[in-house]
């Protein structure tokens, strides 16, 4: 892909978001046009990818790396794209993974290297009585971002597990999964997103937990690395050794002395203990995270097919033109 693609694309991304070309990192992050040692992330900016920011650093995983890291954390999945088209960022870590395949589709080059939250931590709350179980979404209106969009994309899935037509629902992009679990306890929606955590604020306000979304969807892959394919020539070593940090911190995560850390660290990114005890409970026993940075193919080609049913991909991207596993090889044998 030549420069004017990459240029193009990015503009008309960063605009979508509401963005300049220029403003888009944030929070000291200097861009991922370093040296072979320095790597810029960009993961979207959820509390549970704040949470495990503040756990990384406290327990100093990336530090002694040695590798030089800028972090930031955006608003959405869509700025993380602009930031990976622009060169501003070499690697995504925890955001949104379906929406990386439009983008490689459109020929952006990039490659999903691993996968990271392979178990959402997401789950789907409603405010109305009427409705027992995901089966029942015919005429209710859904809380969702655009069309195209993660959020929007599962519901689409969903309807088409129990065979309800698209038209039999109401789609209202209201933004975020924070901001649909909001439109949920003000009752604008009857269904929407929300954390499994969330269920600490929904007792007391009438909203109940449905289903998370793997008991829906099972075969959905919530967050994933990507990175640029000039990153992986040209900071190989440098890319290993931040995934390995990762790696260690999701190996971490898995163990019972991880609570108390943990719980302190969502804290530290705005929940409560209670919201963090939750979060930390289902985190441990499904390892939402994955200690592998497993991958497996048939989940890849799920998701996409999800976004050909949704329009936002013509096609199915053949899943060696679209990942390079090569990373997580060199990443497993380096934390043995």
């Amino acid at each position: 892909m030549d420069q004017t693609f990459s240029r193009r694309s990015f503009l008309g991304m960063a605009a979508g978001a509401g963005l300049g070309a220029t403003g888009l990192l944030t929070a000291g992050c200097s861009g991922g046009g370093g040296g072979g040692n320095s790597v810029s992330i960009a993961n979207t900016a959820a509390t549970a990818s704040i949470t495990l920011n503040h756990l990384m650093d406290a327990l100093g995983y990336l530090k002694s790396s040695g590798v030089d890291v800028k972090m930031t954390n955006v608003s959405s999945g869509t700025q993380v794209v602009a930031a990976l088209a622009s060169g501003s960022a070499d690697i995504t870590v925890l955001s949104g993974f379906i929406g990386m395949f439009p983008a490689m589709e459109k020929g952006l080059p990039l490659k999903a290297v691993g996968g990271t939250q392979l178990i959402a931590t997401e789950a789907f709350y409603t405010g109305n009585p009427q409705v027992k179980s995901m089966r029942d979404l015919a005429g209710k209106t859904l809380g969702t971002g655009a069309v195209g969009a993660q959020l929007y994309d599962g519901f689409l899935a969903v309807l088409d597990k129990y065979r309800i037509s698209p038209k039999d629902v109401t789609f209202r992009n209201v933004g975020t999964s924070a901001d649909t679990f909001k439109a949920v306890l003000a009752r604008q929606i009857d269904v929407g997103y929300g954390q499994v955590a969330d269920q600490v604020l929904a007792k007391p306000k009438g909203v109940r937990m449905l289903a998370t979304v793997n008991d829906e969807l099972p075969l959905y892959i919530n967050q994933g690395a990507v990175a640029t394919t000039k990153a992986i020539k040209s900071k190989r070593d440098a890319l290993v050794k931040v995934l390995a940090a990762y790696v260690k911190l999701f190996q971490y995560l898995t163990t019972p002395e991880s609570k108390t850390k943990y719980v302190a660290a969502y804290i530290a990114a705005g929940g409560t203990q209670e919201e963090g005890e939750v979060q930390w409970e289902f985190i441990n026993k499904s390892k939402s995270y994955s200690p592998t940075l497993d991958l497996p193919e048939e989940k890849v080609t799920y998701l996409q097919k999800l976004n050909v049913q949704a329009g936002s991909q013509k096609k199915v991207v053949p899943f060696a033109d679209c990942t390079d596993l090569s990373l997580r090889k060199d990443v497993l044998a380096l934390v043995k």
